[in-house]
């Protein structure tokens, strides 16, 4: 027997958040570690899924690609940086100023954009 499922955007991008909250070295590294967890619209579910808040995820968007003549119309502050210190939030650290703590098993979160299928590889679009 097959099944198909066809999710939105923001389900699979839940579907993710979920799955990746759950793997066994996150859920040490929530006990005893440090987690980043930058800007980015896949990590913005991340970030609900680790911290149980509801965010409004434009405020955590890394890039935005849209026509010049029809910007969104947007008054949102943009989040800072998340960073879990043994499962707390900490406020003084950033993606930059973590990366100076951080240890041999601590993890920093980076959702991909760009995806090789032939090659198995997963990539970042920048510029």
């Amino acid at each position: 027997m097959k099944a198909e499922i066809v999710l939105t955007v923001s389900e699979s991008k839940r579907l993710i958040a979920k799955g990746v909250s759950s793997l066994r070295f996150i859920q040490a590294r929530l006990e005893k570690g440090i987690i980043v967890v930058p800007s980015g619209s896949t990590n913005a579910y991340i970030y609900e899924e680790l911290t149980g808040q509801s965010i409004d995820k434009r405020a955590y968007l890394a890039g935005r690609t849209w026509p010049a003549a029809n910007k969104p119309d947007w008054d949102v502050k943009p989040l800072p940086d998340l960073v879990l210190v043994d499962g707390e939030p900490s406020a003084e650290l950033d993606r930059f100023t973590a990366l100076e703590r951080m240890q041999p098993g601590d993890v920093f979160i980076k959702g991909a954009n760009a995806l090789n299928y032939n090659n198995g590889v997963a990539g970042v679009s920048i510029g």
